[in-house]
Order: C-alpha cells, then structure tokens, then sequence
C-alpha cells in the first residue's frame, strides 16, 4: 500500500527530538485526511536518530514498533515507480471513448472529437502520471527483514519528495552508522 507523507526532516543536525530523521506517512485518500485532522489517522514512522532506527506503524486497530539498533542495519533501499504503462492506457481509453460518444452524436467519424479525445486522455494521463509516482525507502537489518514505507506526492500537505532527497537520507543513515562505529555522533 503506498502512503501520502504527513511531514518529513531529513538534515544532518538532529530535530527536537534528536533524529537526524524523521519521516512520517499516512494512508492516502480523502478519509484518511478527513481523519488525520482530529488526530485519528494510520501512519507509518521511520526515525533515526545516532544509535538507532525507529519502525513504527499506528493503526486504528493497533500498532507495531520495531527498534533497530544503527549498527544492525545492513542496507538501505531507496527507488521509485513511474506508472507510464497505467498512464498510456488511460490516455487510449480515454481517446477511443470520447471519439466513440462525438461519433455517435455527429454521425461518423469527427476528427473535431478525435482531437478533443486526445487532447484529454493527454491532461488526464499525464496528471496520473506526475501524481501517482511511488518513491520506496526502507532498511534491511542483519535479520533480513525489510523496513520499507512507499509514499506519493501529498497533494494536501503540499509535500514533493523526490529520489535525491530519499537518496539523501540513505546517506544520512550511513554516515550515523559510521559515526557510532567510530564511536563519534554526527553532529560533532
């Protein structure tokens, strides 16, 4: 399930709450938003701070919490999913539908109803285009287990992250890591 993001800190000074990151996401869709707003709303939480990383998933059924402790984290995963494929057969469902209705209505073929068809299986495509990608950003601890959240762009909170800055934060992580190594913290 791809989430939308509720907040995101990702810097190589700690928040206030000491984590050098602190992604948080919620489920995508109206009611999840109608939720969040009397604090009711099911999030995904990934925190990191220089000795560990925090898992969290809130739901209102529950919730699981896993501590990974940063010298126990073997690889971070970082990608994205752009659905052309969805969005090409949008546009050419959308195009034969609107040429088919302007030519029942006008009698025959009407290039007029064509060019509209185009014209708004492109704008609706390209919409589901931009606003469907899917960014993924986990770890994988010694055990094998994969902490991973996917999330879209957040239309409502106006939040866009993109690879670089999921990439960053894989960065980030490493170089906590290599600072509890050597016995330092990052922001020394």
């Amino acid at each position: 399930m791809a989430y939308v993001i509720k907040s995101w800190h990702a810097a190589d000074q700690p928040n206030a709450n000491n984590h050098f990151v602190a992604i948080t996401v919620r489920e995508e869709g109206v009611i999840s938003w109608f939720l969040a707003i009397f604090g009711f709303d099911p999030t995904v939480s990934i925190n990191v701070s220089d000795s560990r990383i925090e898992f969290s998933e809130v739901s209102l059924s529950g919730s699981i919490r896993r501590v990974i402790p940063l010298l126990s984290v073997c690889s971070s995963v970082y990608g994205y999913h752009k659905p052309w494929k969805k969005s090409l057969g949008i546009a050419i469902v959308l195009i034969l539908i609107i040429a088919g209705i302007t030519s029942g209505i006008t009698g025959g073929f009407s290039f007029g109803g064509l060019f509209c068809g185009m014209l708004i299986g492109a704008i609706v495509a390209l919409l589901y285009f931009f606003l469907n990608r899917t960014l993924t950003f986990g770890f994988v601890d010694d055990s094998g287990l994969l902490s991973a959240i996917e999330f879209r762009r957040s239309v409502v909170e106006n939040l866009d992250i993109n690879e670089d800055q999921a990439g960053y934060v894989c960065q980030l992580v490493q170089a906590c890591i290599e600072a509890r190594e050597h016995g330092s913290t990052l922001n020394k």
